[in-house]
């Protein structure tokens, strides 16, 4: 028994390095997805705002065509002036021309505004641009430091599930099953020690006929409160 107990003892000492290893894997493997979403949101951003510029860009063009439309048919307006002769006639064209310059307004003001918004991608996106590089340059040193430790931690992580395997090969299979059950039922670590005659786990205090059980180590004894696997700390 003493040797299962040894071997109880080191299963969990590797379940312990087994389950901080596969902590640190999973936080690797965010870290690196997300500098990866980081790179993808400054492009995916990049991109919208080169869209926006090309939209506008487009709006303006059409708008200063438009406009030019207006002008040569006010300018056309301004010529019938001297060809009409009716007061009627002339009042209708003064309608038409007043819409035309109202209308000829409204489209500058538009133009206006595209041209500012314009201007202002204009300035924005070489510092996108920039940015963009910059942080995809950064993401790629990241995550070679990253993919690094994360290989290191991996390759570690089969050492340690190889040498459990080796271990739980070697263990009484009854006690193997009794220890899993405990690690579902019970937070880790199952298998503690008594310190100054109080389990570890529920910090309540062990019986001595129980202690002197332990301190044999003839066979495994569960704590009576908690039900975790008890041994002796000789420290």
């Amino acid at each position: 028994m003493l040797k299962d107990l040894s071997l109880l003892i080191g299963l969990q000492e590797l379940d312990l390095k087994i389950e901080k290893n596969r902590i640190k894997e999973k936080k690797l493997s965010s870290q690196i997805e997300g500098e990866r979403k980081r790179v993808l949101e400054l492009e995916e951003n990049l991109l919208k705002k080169k869209e926006m510029l090309k939209h506008i860009q487009i709006e303006r063009r059409n708008k200063e065509r438009s406009i030019e439309e207006i002008d040569s048919l006010l300018a056309k307006h301004e010529e019938e002036k001297y060809k009409i002769k009716s007061n009627e006639e002339f009042a209708a064209l003064e309608k038409e021309i007043s819409q035309g310059e109202e209308e000829k307004n409204k489209a500058e003001d538009i133009l206006l505004e595209l041209m500012e918004r314009e201007e202002g991608l204009d300035e924005e996106l070489p510092v996108l641009e920039k940015e963009s590089k910059q942080a995809n340059k950064d993401c790629q040193e990241k995550e070679r430091i990253f993919r690094a430790d994360l290989d290191s931690t991996i390759e570690q992580l089969k050492h340690l599930e190889n040498n459990r395997k080796k271990n739980i090969s070697q263990l009484n299979s009854v006690l193997f099953q009794r220890y899993e059950q405990l690690q579902k039922t019970r937070e880790n670590p199952v298998v503690l020690p008594i310190s100054n005659g109080i389990c570890d786990g529920c910090n309540v205090k062990v019986p001595p006929s129980l202690v002197a059980r332990v301190r044999r180590r003839e066979e495994i004894v569960y704590c009576e409160n908690c039900t975790r696997i008890l041994y002796m700390n000789n420290s």
